[in-house]
C-alpha cells in the first residue's frame, strides 16, 4: 500500500509491507504464506506471527546478521550486541559446559 509508516519486511521472502496498526498488509501476507518472521523498519524490532511475540535479535544468532545490517543502515553504525555470557546469564541458563558423573 505503499505507506510511509510501520513497513515491515518479511525475513523469509524480503517483502515489505506495512503493520496490522496500519492496512494489515504483513499480517495477511503471514495468513496466506506462513511467513511468520518480520522486522520493522521503524524500531527495528523483530515480530513472530506464529508466536505472537517479538524476538530478541541479541540472544538468538540466527537473527544477528539481518538486525545488524538494518542497524547499520537505519543508523550508519553496528549495533551494541550484548555478549553471550551476558545474555546466558540473564536467562537463568548456565554458560559453562556441564560434566555428568
Amino acid at each position: 500500500c505503499h505507506h510511509p509508516s510501520e513497513n515491515w519486511l518479511c525475513l523469509i521472502c524480503k517483502d515489505v509491507l506495512c503493520s496490522r496498526f496500519i492496512n494489515k498488509h504483513m499480517l495477511y501476507h503471514y495468513q496466506e504464506t506462513g511467513h511468520c518472521i518480520a522486522l520493522s523498519f521503524s524500531d527495528l524490532s523483530v515480530w513472530c506471527f506464529a508466536c505472537d511475540s517479538y524476538l530478541d535479535a541479541q540472544s538468538i544468532l540466527e537473527l544477528r546478521p539481518v538486525y545488524e545490517v538494518a542497524h547499520l543502515l537505519k543508523f550508519g553504525e553496528r549495533p551494541p550486541f550484548r555478549s553471550l555470557e551476558v545474555l546466558d546469564l540473564s536467562s537463568g541458563q548456565n554458560g559453562g559446559s556441564s560434566s555428568s558423573s
